[in-house]
């Protein structure tokens, strides 16, 4: 793949961080964020979020879908958690921050959620999807705070959407769904 620096495979199976190495030079830089090659899944959907200082989002997710997320400007906070019940690697959690000075993108694997806390003023966030977004009520959501998954998020009081303000303990979700 062309800019790219380094590939880290992480203790959730199938999380991969793709570490990109962009062309500088007087104008600016450029970077690409999806190459169609062996490591990713063909996508359907992009979708962007444009974020204020501490609103935080998630944790989504689905079991049919992969993201490959990436921050556009400013600086995010992302926290992937396994709901897989049959993973070896299920609760795991893993966190990211990602920022526009160093370009990475991060591929969720089907399964796994997502949630992200803007760092600056404002934040774009940028993800390719595997599957058409169906709406919320076809995706798992889990309450941001859960003391079982004990995220350290970098903000006590963030501001949410309704949907994440009455999300559930992972326990109360996943395993109230079944999978």
């Amino acid at each position: 793949m062309k800019y790219v620096k380094d590939l880290k495979s992480h203790d959730i199976d199938g999380l991969i961080e793709i570490q990109l190495d962009p062309f500088l030079d007087k104008r600016g830089e450029i970077w690409s964020i999806y190459e169609d090659c062996e490591i990713f899944p063909k996508f359907v959907e992009d979708k962007v979020t444009v974020s204020r200082k501490n609103v935080l989002r998630g944790l989504h997710g689905d079991y049919d879908t992969y993201k490959l997320i990436c921050c556009m400007h400013g600086e995010i906070f992302l926290a992937v958690v396994d709901v897989r019940k049959d993973s070896q690697t299920f609760k795991s959690v893993k966190t990211f921050h990602l920022t526009e000075k160093k370009p990475t993108m991060i591929l969720v694997p089907p399964g796994c959620l997502n949630g992200h806390v803007c760092l600056t003023e404002k934040c774009v966030f940028f993800y390719k999807w595997s599957k058409k977004y169906s709406g919320p009520d076809d995706q798992i959501t889990v309450r941001w705070s859960d003391p079982d998954l004990n995220i350290h998020w970098p903000t006590m009081n963030p501001t949410l959407s309704e949907r994440d303000e009455n999300g559930k303990t992972m326990r109360e979700t996943v395993f109230e769904n079944g999978r």
